[in-house]
């Protein structure tokens, strides 16, 4: 299950707060958006570029024009969910739905029937199901809900189910087993910022507490290995072939270091057209963040946003020898 951090529930300093959804592994970075625009405006949006999480945007909004759903495109918002009871002309849903690049949906209360969804099953990807009152973060979690996702479940199978409010580890394990595919998180994750990485943990993996590193690891010999005299089209090569977004050097067991998309980004930026003559050697990171084999993954989180670092693939160490690495990506 996808875990979406609202931004809005500590009440300031929202990119400060963006960044450490990220670092603590967070899937989406969830904003609302009210008519107002008081707290957040839509061109606000455009201050979250690539190197923030995908953008999940809720409007609240009476009216939506052609003009603010460009902004959204531009600033390439993944999930856009307008909230259906404040939208004046439903009528209206149609046109959002075509305007907007992403993938669109509504987003209903628990006071609506969620039978209104069947009018729109042509023009949405995903139904938000409000689950405590919009706007009023840290309220508590309507139970109604539970039979309600049961009901979407069933009827629209081929239908995203989000949810959002009062979501904490406990809620979110039920919406999991439920089908709903992606929860919001506002005060349950911000609550104990020191702890925001291990809520962001439980919140994603709920059952799965104080998993040891090396039960869900990528074995070694399947991990993208190369010499440190490999060209850059061999390291070009071997990255593609293994989709880790990575490869790593390896003497005699050791890991000497690796190299990641970002450090191939990094070295065209320093060698321009000369890094196709480049060989590892030139490019590789000898001091890579790792993890020990006797650590937990929810260690890797906690590292990870105390260090403030966007890591996707850890290796993993024992004695000083490389056995394996986790791709925090997938799920465990």
């Amino acid at each position: 299950m996808k875990v979406s951090g609202s931004i809005l529930a500590v009440h300031s300093n929202y990119l400060e707060y963006a960044k450490m959804l990220k670092y603590a592994k967070v899937d989406y970075l969830h904003i609302d958006i009210f008519q107002d625009e008081k707290d957040f405006a839509i061109k606000d949006i455009l201050n979250f570029d690539s190197s923030f999480l995908p953008l999940d945007v809720h409007l609240i909004f009476s009216e939506i024009t052609d003009e603010q759903i460009d902004v959204l495109n531009n600033a390439n918002v993944c999930y856009l969910s307008v909230q259906y009871e404040n939208l004046k002309d439903k009528s209206a849903i149609k046109h959002l739905a075509e305007r907007f690049n992403g993938n669109f949906g509504i987003a209903i209360t628990s006071k609506t029937p969620v039978n209104v969804v069947d009018k729109y099953l042509d023009d949405i990807t995903h139904v938000l199901l409000m689950c405590s009152e919009p706007g009023i973060s840290g309220a508590s979690f309507d139970d109604s809900n539970y039979e309600r996702i049961e009901f979407l479940h069933d009827r629209y199978p081929s239908l995203s189910l989000f949810a959002d409010g009062g979501v904490n580890n406990i809620i979110g394990k039920k919406m999991e087993k439920l089908g709903v595919e992606m929860v919001v998180s506002g005060s349950y994750l911000c609550k104990d910022m020191q702890q925001l990485g291990n809520n962001a943990y439980s919140l994603k993996y709920m059952d799965e507490q104080g998993v040891n590193v090396t039960r869900v690891m990528i074995k070694v010999n399947f991990l993208p290995i190369i010499d440190l005299n490999a060209t850059f089209m061999d390291i070009i090569n071997v990255m593609n072939h293994y989709r880790l977004g990575l490869v790593m050097s390896v003497e005699n067991g050791e890991l000497r270091g690796v190299i990641t998309d970002g450090d191939i980004r990094r070295g065209y930026i320093r060698f321009g057209e000369d890094i196709f003559r480049k060989k590892a050697i030139d490019l590789i990171n000898s001091d890579p963040f790792t993890v020990d084999s006797s650590k937990s993954v929810e260690d890797i989180f906690s590292d990870l946003l105390t260090m403030r670092k966007g890591i996707d693939v850890v290796p993993v160490i024992e004695n000083g020898q490389l056995i394996g690495a986790v791709d925090l990506r997938i799920g465990l």
